[in-house]
């Protein structure tokens, strides 16, 4: 079964949903208020509640949960025999909220990378950086993010945008350099090519001509989009927290045969080679010179890649569950 947030409601206790998707679905209210996140942090009792309604659980699957739940989960369950496992795709910033939350978020990201193998069985770890922090601590295995290749939204059919088009597609918060995207954009012949920008708003002023922002759209559109352009980027500063995570719109762009365009942070070195090109550094410059080569080869779609598909991961989950 799963157990998520629900966010906009109010409510006590969880809530099953029907989402027809062939497992059970429940939710709990997001914390709205300082005292309902602060209780959060070690709230188990939705899931023990369901280990109780679920005798056969074997394995509760933390995703990026905090450090201080993991360890209750921990208390919680000894002596029942169901593993904890803990799947990590990020190690989270604490530049946001007050300062409470961010000393609370600091404290918790420091004992996630140090920590985690004390409190849990097992760790899935998204990225090479994860797994030298991880390694030899508790069995431990790599999985990008990975799509399931057979899915009609990989075959959809490609739009004319009618001019050459770069395309960024993410949530950029604190993570993505759209500000020299733009800035090395702008030095692009005006009617040479479009920019697209695909999950955040239009910022304020005056943006170079041929920059589109689309806001957020639906995941099915998104990729159709990314299968549309000519070239997907996305520029991203080598730190500890890029490093160790894994940015899922490139792994959907390199599903989608386009060629890429990125820097040299966290495993992106390793598809590096054919329509991938890795950037060795962030200077308007660097970033104008490759998305000229980019404009001169052309559209030049590879075809779907099965790199990502979840099927070529299955010998190494069963070894991993094998030795829990």
């Amino acid at each position: 079964m799963f157990l998520g947030t629900c966010r906009g409601e109010s409510f006590a206790g969880l809530k099953k949903r029907e989402y027809g998707i062939g497992f059970d679905v429940f939710e709990q209210a997001y914390p709205q208020t300082t005292a309902q996140w602060a209780k959060s942090l070690t709230d188990v009792s939705g899931i023990k509640e369901l280990a109780v309604a679920y005798p056969d659980t074997a394995a509760v699957i933390l995703y990026n949960t905090q450090y201080s739940l993991v360890s209750a989960v921990r208390r919680a369950l000894r002596g029942t025999g169901i593993k904890i496992l803990y799947d990590c795709t990020e190690w989270n910033g604490f530049t946001l909220g007050n300062s409470v939350k961010r000393a609370v978020k600091k404290l918790d990201s420091v004992l996630i990378e140090r920590a985690l193998p004390r409190v849990c069985d097992g760790i899935i770890a998204v990225s090479d950086t994860m797994v030298k922090r991880y390694s030899g601590k508790k069995p431990l295995v790599h999985l990008p993010p990975l799509v399931d290749i057979n899915d009609p939204i990989w075959r959809a059919e490609p739009f004319d945008n009618g001019v050459f088009t770069f395309c960024y597609a993410g949530d950029p918060a604190d993570k993505d350099r759209l500000d020299l995207l733009t800035d090395a954009f702008s030095r692009i012949p005006v009617g040479k090519a479009a920019l697209e920008v695909i999950g955040a708003d239009a910022p304020a002023g005056k943006l170079p001509a041929g920059v589109r922002f689309t806001g957020r759209l639906s995941h099915e559109d998104t990729v159709r989009h990314i299968l549309s352009c000519g070239c997907f980027i996305f520029l991203r500063e080598s730190t500890r927290r890029n490093n160790a995570g894994f940015p899922t719109k490139f792994v959907e762009a390199y599903t989608c045969g386009v060629p890429v365009i990125t820097t040299a942070v966290s495993d992106a070195q390793r598809y590096a080679g054919g329509s991938c090109r890795v950037i060795k550094d962030l200077s308007p410059d660097t970033v104008f010179r490759a998305m000229t080569a980019a404009l001169e080869t052309g559209n030049n779609n590879a075809g779907l890649r099965n790199d990502f598909d979840h099927r070529r991961y299955t010998a190494p989950v069963k070894e991993f569950f094998d030795k829990l």
